[in-house]
């Protein structure tokens, strides 16, 4: 979607909601190494949980191919639902080259274009057959695309270094705009009052688009130090001293940092800026706080559905998603990439099963956030693994193999309950809680826009020991309220009470004048033909390679994997608060665990009698044998009596 679009959404949802929210986007440039690219591809995802209006990438920076920046705009599209924008310079590149990365920009569903002059290539010689300047890119843009693309261009606060005069560079400006631009985004300043001139004087000589400041968060004294140098940015005296106070303090200068970002951004907020353009500088936690920091809310209701929907226009119409793939997003993209169509209003598993790609190993040993922790942290016994388990879901470590980021605020109302099943050795890898009639405007749950009600079943997914399956299926169906389906890692052996196979949803919405949504559903043929075999492979190629083969850590995962049943149930009673019913997930593995318990007591008593028993019957055996000794000694002594007579 074009950001002139996304911002009349922006700005009609904060008129429903009687708001004057301030949108934000980030940019990002593309690393020049695989382990860069990796990092991104993981700092996406916690990005993209902000709820930026759109991510901004940069062409070719820090010596990356242009084709880089092209792959960034899909997967940010494609996996984290993010719109985005791609920066094309000019000035290096024949038209037939320009022609080709629009053409290919377009292909891949990017709509948004940040139109630069770029840097004079080495050596001071023009591209023959190319542009100028970035006024001649947005004509060739316009005369090319027409308005399919919308076009953003830069703006100097203080005037372009290479300009005749401030007053000249505002006029190149006009230019652009006068061509065709819709937007304009300007470099970075550091003083507030510098951008609010500028923006006056644009407003003064007919430019009417929206002129966004480009804010650039200090995360380093060295990096600040040469960008301000190069840019030739004015830094006001307050920053210069408060940063050299710091400069040796690699954390105070970030802080500092923050807390002078919030300030400029709060002024510029009280001045009427409608959105604020971040140069991230491809981190993640500085910006976190100063999007916190500016009371500015990651806002679930800008979502059209619970999950990210792709922005490329082939996935655009998608409404429903399986609850499996809840933490696994990108692995559901690669087996579904090749559908031709995608699901609306209703889940027909039958046909969309057999649509499934199969999943390799080489997609299942991808790079993964998890690795690098794991390799260094062996699991000897199941104990080990539990612990594992336990530290994700309390933060302590931020992914396991089935769940690629750290748990969101979401999952606080039932944390508990999910800490003691795992305690009690119930290995969780998917949940949600139940909503009964949330407004979709909720912070955390909401999604869809305002006006709405949000309502969604119990949900929750776990690994447990064979010899344990048998007794928890029996209090699964005599709970009478709930779904459940176990299997094996082969599929050899199924447990289930959904024995006409049918999809269930479990997540759905109702809004105002419209058809009821239903965006998450749990179809027990994906779970049985595609889901389980993925989700027993992750206990091979994402954990147990990681060690050695024939170590007791490789064959503890091994054994996990080969024996134990992967469940999953679904509470349909969405009414009721736990602590109100028996008839829900949390209360019927309570009782399993004291059913254990009693069990495992009458088995010790039993135990302990059989014991007893024994032991009677070695007393008895042996007093038989003292017994049958004296009889003896006794037939003996009479023989002889009687021989003496």
């Amino acid at each position: 979607m074009k950001l002139a679009e996304l911002i009349a959404r922006h700005n009609e949802l904060n008129q429903a909601l009687q708001s004057n929210e301030v949108w934000y986007s980030f940019e990002l440039f593309p690393p020049k190494t695989e382990k860069g690219r990796e990092a991104l591809r993981r700092k996406l995802n916690n990005l993209a949980e902000l709820e930026p209006l759109i991510v901004d990438i940069t062409w070719g920076a820090g010596g990356s191919s242009n084709t880089t920046s092209l792959r960034i705009c899909k997967r940010a599209q494609q996996l984290h639902g993010l719109n985005t924008m791609l920066h094309l310079t000019c000035m290096s590149m024949t038209r037939e080259e320009l022609k080709q990365v629009l053409q290919s920009a377009k292909e891949k569903g990017i709509q948004n274009i940040l139109a630069l002059r770029g840097d004079v290539p080495q050596g001071g010689k023009k591209v023959d057959n190319g542009l100028n300047y970035a006024v001649d890119l947005v004509k060739f843009i316009k005369n090319i695309h027409k308005d399919y693309f919308g076009i953003c261009v830069a703006g100097y606060p203080e005037g372009h270094e290479e300009a005749e005069s401030f007053e000249k560079d505002l006029f190149y400006l006009k230019q652009k705009v006068d061509a065709g631009a819709d937007m304009i985004i300007t470099q970075m300043f550091f003083d507030p009052n510098i951008f609010l001139n500028y923006k006056k004087k644009c407003r003064e000589i007919g430019i009417k688009c929206p002129i966004i400041p480009g804010i650039m968060p200090i995360m380093t004294y060295s990096g600040f130090m040469r960008m301000t140098k190069f840019t030739k940015v004015t830094v006001p005296k307050e920053i210069t001293d408060g940063l050299e106070k710091v400069k040796d303090d690699k954390v105070k200068v970030v802080d500092f940092g923050v807390s002078t970002c919030v300030k400029m951004c709060q002024r510029l907020i009280q001045d009427g800026v409608e959105g604020i353009h971040i140069y991230c500088l491809n981190q993640y936690k500085p910006v976190e706080r100063i999007i916190k920091g500016l009371s500015l809310r990651s806002s679930r209701y800008r979502r059209s559905y619970p999950w990210r929907r792709s922005t490329i226009q082939k996935r655009r119409g998608e409404t429903i998603r399986p609850v499996f793939w809840a933490y696994r997003p990108e692995s559901y993209i690669y087996l579904t990439n090749k559908w031709e169509s995608f699901p609306k209003q209703e889940w027909n598993g039958n046909n969309t099963v057999r649509k499934f790609r199969k999943i390799k190993p080489k997609i299942l040993k991808k790079v993964h956030p998890w690795g690098s922790f794991a390799k260094n942290r062996p699991v000897n016994s199941i104990d080990d693994v539990t612990k594992i388990f336990k530290d994700f879901v309390t933060g302590e470590i931020s992914s396991i193999p089935w769940v690629e980021r750290r748990l969101n605020l979401t999952m606080q109302p039932i944390l508990e309950k999910i800490v003691f099943a795992i305690k009690n050795k119930i290995l969780i890898i998917n949940f949600q809680p139940r909503l009964n009639g949330i407004l979709s405007e909720n912070q955390l749950h909401g999604f869809g826009g305002p006006g709405g009600y949000i309502y969604q079943k119990r949900y929750i997914e776990f690994f447990i020991a064979p010899d344990r399956i048998k007794l928890l299926v029996k209090l699964l169906k005599a709970s009478g309220n709930l779904h459940y389906h176990a299997t094996n890692c082969d599929g050899s052996i199924v447990y289930t009470n959904n024995t006409e196979g049918n999809v269930i949803t479990v997540t759905w919405a109702v809004f105002p004048g419209k058809p009821i949504i239903q965006p998450v559903i749990v179809d027990p043929k994906c779970f049985q033909n595609v889901w389980r075999k993925e989700a027993f492979d992750l206990w091979i190629y994402q954990w147990r390679d990681l060690f050695l083969e024939g170590t007791k850590s490789w064959k503890t995962l091994q054994e996990i994997r080969d024996t134990y049943f992967l469940v999953n149930v679904v509470d349909n009673d969405f009414i009721h608060h736990s602590v109100e019913t028996e008839y829900n997930i949390y209360n019927t593995l309570k009782s399993f665990f004291i059913k254990e318990k009693q069990l495992e007591s009458q088995q010790n008593e039993n135990k302990l009698k059989m014991q007893k028993m024994i032991e009677i019957e070695k007393e008895n055996k042996y007093l038989k044998s003292l017994l049958e000794e004296f009889q003896k000694k006794q037939s003996k002594e009479i023989d002889e009596k009687l021989d003496k007579k």
